[in-house]
């Protein structure tokens, strides 16, 4: 970058500000953005019930992985803006990829793994399993 001094016209300071602003959208797009996403779990009436918000991702971009020992949760959004006037031309894309992994709290039963996605919100649900284990032991 040179420096500017006060012979230099208007056209020269403003193509070097836009060369500075397209070195740092360049540098932007290189990065990876992965969010962890947000989630609740709770227990309720023999069952475990985790939300997540996953605002701006389709159905179809989620991945959802679960068994007895916990839940893994991905998904991707991508956002296109565009707007045309006869001024000008603005077209602005965003992705966003979300990644978690969450071990149940207790013992579920794999088989009741049931999952639904509504309003940007993913829930799974998961019956807890039934323990025939006898923790009481007799002390002699």
């Amino acid at each position: 970058m040179r420096r500017l001094n006060r012979r230099d016209s208007i056209d020269d300071i403003y193509d070097q500000m836009q060369k500075m602003f397209n070195q740092f959208q360049d540098f932007g797009r290189e990065l990876d953005i992965t969010t962890s996403v947000p989630v609740n779990i709770r227990e309720e009436d023999g069952r475990v019930v985790l939300t997540a918000d996953m605002p701006g991702v389709q159905k179809e971009d989620i991945s959802l992985k679960a068994d007895e020992k916990g839940v893994e949760i991905a998904g991707e959004s991508q956002q296109q803006i565009k707007e045309e006037n006869e001024k000008y031309l603005r077209k602005e894309r965003s992705s966003r990829t979300y990644r978690r992994k969450i071990v149940w709290p207790t013992d579920i039963d794999p088989d009741t793994i049931k999952a639904k996605y509504e309003d940007g919100v993913l829930t799974v649900e998961a019956e807890k399993e039934e323990s025939d284990d006898n923790w009481d032991i007799e002390i002699e």
